[in-house]
């Protein structure tokens, strides 16, 4: 509470101040001509009143109702009006590079932290300064949103893909991929085993991306220090078409149907699908549907551990923002707390960023295992080169699990098309 009312005491000044800077300078010009009018000359004054500083934030309809309940305590403290505009999650990332150049678009937005390379170098997001409170973040949630030395987001969660198991199907989860097969042999009315987002008529690069990284491969090579490397692209690599194969192999042998997202999750619940891997978005619908289901970490291929790709989600402020450090207090001080944080949990299901809120969820066996999961992930790159990645990438992928492509041909197929469009 302390450092809230320091902060509303800073916004109520920096409010004033862009208040009355026009009346000051207005003030400044009629002074100076009476000293030199003669004195029988009576000058008239104007009075010329700024705007009232106001922010405009674009937010997803959840993210938008965490919000709005906490705007009234920020225009209370500092008398700072806050719009909370409702915009679809996927067409922020594009509206907000047309918008904010135009003066149109939001002082704040809601975002994925694979956006900030591309929003970076387009000049389209300020950097933000935690000032000396990094450590309340989980690392892997700063580093996804920093980008040439700079932080791009105030985070507010992240998110791994996991297993979930019908329990009522499969009691206890398998630890590794090649004890599937025998289990969904033993069971009856079983319509597709292992539900992967990916088959049929649906690319997904971000699904499948755990068997090209098991055994080694990788989309460009990575460095915790300096982050990633477009010009080393490990796509054809070895390592990476040996992972492509064994989800070949599966396919082949019925473990893995072609399914695309929807088919996957529907089999799911109605239960003759008992494993499914995705994220903690889907907790929700889980939950509502009366389910006896659990999630475990991914299954390990060959005895190495896959590596899903860890995603983080937050605030950027736009570059565009004529009121910077207003929208900066706002999120440092009204939503970069436990119980902000915590809400935005609780609307929807991804693990908190913020180290404290993740401590107040700690003892949810969900959320701890999804939180091992990360654990073992590597962050989605957020380098603008990671765009040329996710169409060829998915595409051929979905040539191997439709039995189109061998995993070779597929793998040097997106290599080929990912140096292509960045060479």
């Amino acid at each position: 509470m302390f450092r809230k009312r320091v902060f509303a005491t800073l916004i109520g000044f920096l409010v004033v101040a862009a208040a009355c800077g026009d009346d000051a300078a207005e003030t400044t010009t009629t002074t100076a001509a009476t000293t030199t009018a003669p004195t029988t000359t009576t000058v008239a004054t104007t009075t010329t009143t700024a705007a009232p500083v106001s922010l405009l934030i674009w937010a997803d309809e959840n993210r938008a109702n965490v919000l709005n309940e906490i705007v009234p305590a920020f225009t209370e403290a500092t008398g700072v009006e806050v719009t909370v505009e409702i915009v679809d999650f996927g067409e922020i990332r594009g509206q907000v590079q047309v918008a904010g150049p135009a003066g149109e678009g939001p002082d704040i937005f809601v975002g994925a932290h694979d956006w900030t390379g591309e929003l970076a170098a387009n000049g389209v997001v300020e950097p933000v300064d935690l000032g000396g409170r990094t450590d309340e973040w989980f690392p892997v949630a700063i580093d996804s949103f920093s980008f040439g030395g700079s932080l791009f987001a105030v985070p507010y969660a992240t998110e791994a893909i996991a297993m979930y198991y019908n329990m009522d199907l499969v009691p206890t989860a398998p630890a590794t991929f090649e004890e599937i097969g025998g289990i969904c042999d033993s069971l009856a009315g079983i319509t597709n085993c292992v539900g992967i987002p990916g088959g049929g008529d649906g690319a997904d690069a971000y699904h499948n991306f755990p068997f090209v990284s098991a055994l080694g491969g990788y989309i460009f090579a990575y460095d915790a220090e300096t982050g990633y490397d477009p010009t080393d692209v490990g796509l054809d690599s070895a390592e990476a078409v040996a992972g492509v194969e064994f989800l070949a192999d599966q396919v082949a042998a019925g473990v893995i149907g072609s399914t695309n997202y929807e088919d996957a999750k529907n089999l799911f619940l109605e239960g003759t699908e008992p494993f499914w891997i995705t994220g903690p978005w889907e907790l929700g619908d889980l939950n509502t549907s009366g389910m006896n289901y659990g999630v475990a970490k991914l299954p390990t291929i060959g005895g190495n551990t896959p590596k899903p790709f860890v995603g983080a989600q937050g605030f950027f402020v736009s570059a565009f923002s004529e009121n910077k450090l207003v929208a900066q207090s706002f999120l440092f001080d009204f939503v970069a707390t436990s119980e902000t944080m915590l809400a935005l949990y609780e609307i929807d299901p991804r693990n908190p960023a913020f180290v404290a809120a993740f401590d107040e969820i700690s003892d949810d066996a969900i959320a701890a295992t999804f939180a091992l999961s990360a654990a073992d992930g590597l962050p989605m790159p957020n380098i603008p080169e990671m765009g040329n990645v996710w169409g060829p990438l998915g595409d051929n992928l979905l040539a191997v699990r439709n039995g189109t492509l061998d995993a070779a041909a597929a793998m040097a197929t997106a290599a080929a098309a990912v140096r292509d469009a960045i060479g």
